[in-house]
Order: structure tokens, then C-alpha cells, then sequence
């Protein structure tokens, strides 16, 4: 099943100008389901992408977007007061789940 990251690598491809990008990036499997698995660690190099982060969701321990996001809370949360965007692409479910942590994330911060 895609992850709909199609869309934000797209724009990570496109950040010639070098503006921070923070890319959480969840999957079911990493060995099928890391799209862009080779790009993103030269579009890191390159300048274009900032940070990448993962969440694996099948095996021993699974992880989820919104745990990783917690996990970088007070990071997100500064990237956020200080104008960053946040654009999700995913399922709906995976969607709340975002929107639930990034609401816990900023009232912690006022």
C-alpha cells in the first residue's frame, strides 16, 4: 500500500533554495515500503531535506508517525512557533493520529 509520501518528495526535490525541511516519514515495512529510500539521504546531503525521521508500524516494536513527532516534541514545537508548515499525506486514521500529537505537543508548549 502506498504511503502518499509521493507528494513531499516532490517538494523536497523542488526546495532549491534550501529551506528547512523536517520529513516524518511512516511505513508499514521498510524493506517495500521505503519509497524514495535512496533520494532522501542525498537530497539530506545536498542541503534540500533537514531532518528525517522514520516510524516503522509492523514488527517487534512498532513506532507510529505521531510517536515520533513526541518523541522530537519540543523541536516540533519550536519549528512551529517559529512559522514552519505541517503537510501530512497518509490514510485518515494516520491523519487524526498526527493532529491528536501535534495538539498535545503545542498545548505542553503554551
Amino acid at each position: 500500500m502506498p504511503t502518499g509520501v509521493g507528494p513531499l518528495a516532490g517538494l523536497v526535490r523542488g526546495n532549491a533554495r534550501r529551506r528547512p525541511i523536517h520529513l516524518f516519514f511512516g511505513m508499514r515495512h521498510p524493506e517495500s515500503d521505503f519509497f524514495y529510500g535512496e533520494e532522501l539521504p542525498a537530497w539530506k546531503e545536498d542541503g534540500r531535506l533537514t531532518r528525517l525521521g522514520t516510524a516503522v508500524s509492523r514488527g517487534a516494536r512498532p513506532h507510529y508517525v505521531q510517536d515520533a513527532l513526541r518523541a522530537e516534541a519540543t523541536q516540533v514545537a519550536d519549528l512551529i512557533r517559529n512559522g514552519a508548515r505541517v503537510m501530512v499525506c497518509g490514510g485518515r486514521d494516520m491523519a487524526a493520529g498526527v493532529a491528536d500529537a501535534l495538539a498535545e505537543i503545542l498545548a505542553r508548549s503554551g
